[in-house]
């Protein structure tokens, strides 16, 4: 067997080591990480929120972020607003949709 040959063997199995180190182990220590919750306000004035929630919608899809729970709070959104955000609710079951109020409500229960 020449040099190449041993090289090459050698680089293969520590490329493979790596893989399977990674597949283990990384997987493992993702699980330790602590679940999110978003909280995104709803403003009358906010003009991109198709686009804030479509964004938040794909990182929920795509399970590559640790988002749990994503509160939408309606603090003083439109009726336009407001229907979205329930579409999206009902769509995504990590969305609540909530008013400033009643999550100062819920707030003071839990502590």
């Amino acid at each position: 067997m020449e040099k190449t040959d041993i090289a090459a063997i050698v680089v293969v199995i520590l490329v493979a080591s790596a893989e399977i180190f990674c597949l283990f182990l990384c997987s493992k220590l993702k699980n330790k990480s602590y679940p999110l919750c978003v909280a995104l306000p709803v403003y009358a004035q906010d003009k991109e929120l198709p686009q804030r929630l479509e964004y938040i919608a794909s990182l929920i899809e795509e399970g590559s972020s640790f988002i749990e729970t994503v509160l939408l709070i309606d603090i003083d959104g439109t009726q336009e607003q407001i229907q979205l955000c329930r579409d999206f609710c009902a769509h995504y079951h990590a969305m609540e949709l909530t008013t400033a109020a009643e999550l100062e409500n819920k707030l003071r229960i839990s502590l």
